[in-house]
């Protein structure tokens, strides 16, 4: 056996320890609550201001026209993006 084969077989070694024996702990996957709650609160951070209609949701940024999107297109983005779901309506 030469040195590469060996090395290879060295580092495959270790990858499949990492993978079999990895501690880091698996993030789950949080509630579409969760998930909107967070987005918006990160939104605000960064200057956004949010106002929750019935099944709208108004965001508007300093100095641009507000936008109107609803419950459901946020839905669908947590679905398609988020879940790496396709939805079809």
């Amino acid at each position: 056996m030469n040195d590469r084969t060996a090395q290879k077989q060295n580092i495959s070694v270790q990858h499949r320890m990492w993978n079999r024996y990895d501690s880091r702990p698996k993030q789950a996957i949080p509630e579409f609550s969760e998930w909107f709650l967070n987005g918006i609160r990160t939104f605000e951070a960064k200057g956004a201001e949010f106002e929750l209609l019935p099944g709208m949701v108004k965001i508007q940024w300093p100095g641009k026209v507000a936008v109107l999107r609803s419950v459901e297109d946020f839905k669908r983005e947590y679905q398609k993006e988020y879940l790496g779901q396709e939805v079809t309506a």
